[in-house]
């Protein structure tokens, strides 16, 4: 049975291992995203829109295939990247 990760991109490190699934894994991207959002925040770090590119890999037999591709941007309201018209 496969299990699933995320990886950082650009460093190759593990960010989260032994995920159950696909879904599993989208919900960890939104745990990462949030928890790395708050420590900005409470460090009184104003994050000039850092940019975290993240693959979801599936492990099946010791081997990982990339299976979807992410890009967290912290720092950014969705006001800022939607402007309303």
């Amino acid at each position: 049975m496969p299990r699933y990760q995320l990886r950082d991109t650009t460093t190759y490190q593990l960010l989260a291992q032994d995920l159950p699934n696909y879904v599993a894994a989208e919900a960890a991207l939104d745990r990462l995203d949030h928890e790395l959002e708050h420590a900005l925040h409470r460090n009184g770090e104003g994050a000039g829109r850092i940019r975290l590119r993240l693959d979801i890999e599936r492990v099946t037999g010791g081997i990982a295939t990339a299976v979807g591709h992410h890009v967290l941007l912290l720092g950014v309201n969705d006001a800022e990247l939607f402007p309303r018209l």
